[in-house]
């Protein structure tokens, strides 16, 4: 029993390194750091795409906010010449 844990135990080992160990070789190639790269690359184009749109809707809904503040502040007369 205990000579098959052991032996079934250093062949999941193997596995794990030689799937690991391909994976890592990979990741280190050429090929394999440009793929990085580009993933990174999509991946931050993404996020500041949204966070652009993000800011341009946080700031036309403030600048309306203090347009609507600042418009009720005026008398009638006035808003009408702005307008």
């Amino acid at each position: 029993m205990s000579r098959g844990f052991w032996f079934l135990a250093g062949v999941a080992t193997t596995a794990f390194v030689t799937i690991k160990g391909r994976e890592y070789y990979r990741r280190l190639t050429p090929e394999g750091m440009a793929e990085e790269i580009e993933r990174r690359a999509e991946e931050t184009a993404v996020s500041a795409k949204a966070w652009a749109a993000d800011f341009a809707t946080t700031y036309s809904n403030a600048r309306a906010a203090k347009r609507s503040e600042l418009m009720a502040l005026l008398t009638k007369d006035e808003r009408g010449q702005l307008e």
